[in-house]
């Protein structure tokens, strides 16, 4: 069986959002959301821009967004990247953890730094992001140190609990891998279930994984059929990577519809 590979468990988002769900600090954004649903970026750029020569972190931040993107101004990663940088010094949590994922597996000009990537992510955990915890447990975990082992579990057991379904899809991960060396079933099983649950809250890495399990046959039986149905279903909402693991799987069996008329004619 495959190891799974628990240092990859978290993906990095390529696309950044505003900060939505952030306090509403000042009247003014009430104005700046409008500005951006009538996608009037230029406007909304420069109305940040005001907000933040005052020193408004979340301003800082939406800035560092809209410049990342290319909407309201030219598209600058590099500048991008010192306005988050900007926030983040200014305790935005939202910034923190932005960039304690960027600094994951790169991005903005950056290259991967895991030690910078925890103190980010140590920072917006302190500061009540519950899925920087997680981030840092996918690290601690990718380390296969003892040490490092338990301050990850450490970190996600209280998340389980929960059910924060991020913690939950990486414990069930761990579960399944550590299940598998040390050859104990009903850690494997305990993993699967989990995954399984997950997935039929549409929770969508859960059901990339399922897909993956199906797909391979490593774990349960192989279902291509399935398998094809999920990765479909991802595929029409455009997931990450669903459309390429649904062509693998329909080459796949294209390939064992194949099998059995090559066989006849060898006989």
């Amino acid at each position: 069986m495959k190891k799974i590979l628990l240092a990859s468990l978290i993906a990095v988002s390529s696309q950044f959002a505003l900060a939505d769900n952030a306090p509403q600090v000042d009247p003014a954004f009430a104005k700046i959301e409008t500005l951006v649903k009538a996608k009037n970026f230029n406007e909304a750029y420069k109305e940040l821009d005001k907000l933040a020569q005052t020193g408004n972190a979340q301003a800082i931040y939406d800035l560092g967004f809209l410049t990342q993107a290319g909407q309201g101004t030219t598209k600058n990663d590099a500048k991008a990247l010192e306005l988050f940088k900007q926030s983040a010094d200014k305790g935005y949590p939202t910034a923190n953890y932005l960039l304690g994922k960027t600094y994951i597996s790169g991005g903005l000009g950056v290259k991967p730094d895991q030690k910078t990537a925890i103190n980010y992510l140590e920072k917006a955990a302190k500061q009540g992001i519950e899925e920087a915890n997680v981030d840092l447990a996918a690290l601690y975990l990718g380390e296969n140190k003892d040490a490092s082992t338990k301050k990850a579990l450490k970190l996600l057991d209280p998340l389980v609990k929960k059910g924060n379904p991020q913690a939950v899809h990486l414990r069930a991960l761990y579960d399944i891998n550590t299940g598998m060396k040390e050859k104990k079933d009903a850690s494997v099983k305990a993993g699967l279930d989990s995954i399984q649950a997950l997935a039929q809250k549409g929770y969508v890495p859960a059901l990339m994984e399922v897909g993956n399990i199906l797909a391979t046959g490593k774990l349960v039986k192989q279902n291509l059929p399935e398998a094809k149905k999920i990765f479909g279903m991802l595929a029409e909402k455009n997931v990450p990577h669903a459309k390429e693991a649904l062509d693998a799987v329909t080459n796949l069996m294209a390939q064992q519809a194949k099998a059995p008329a090559s066989t006849a004619k060898k006989g």
